[in-house]
């Protein structure tokens, strides 16, 4: 089983995506693009939470619900 999504960060610059997910197991899944040119749209890495920009780290805190504010700080480590 999946584990639950406790926040999502949508965000571009122009016109290339930028969104990170954060789960409650800790892993980070980072989607985004990196060109415009053919191999650089729909990219997808896993990271651990230590391995994110702290700007990604508030951009997940700032997504996330009431509920999950905690949670997502003890995982990003802030």
């Amino acid at each position: 089983m999946e584990p639950r999504i406790i926040a999502y960060s949508h965000n571009m610059k122009v016109d290339l995506d930028d969104d990170y997910t954060l789960y409650e197991d800790g892993t980070v899944l980072h989607e985004y693009d990196r060109h415009r040119y053919p191999g650089g749209y729909n990219l997808k890495e896993t990271l651990q939470a230590k391995n994110i920009t702290d700007s990604a780290k508030e951009r997940l805190l700032n997504a996330s619900s009431q509920e999950d504010k905690e949670l997502v700080k003890e995982l990003l480590g802030l």
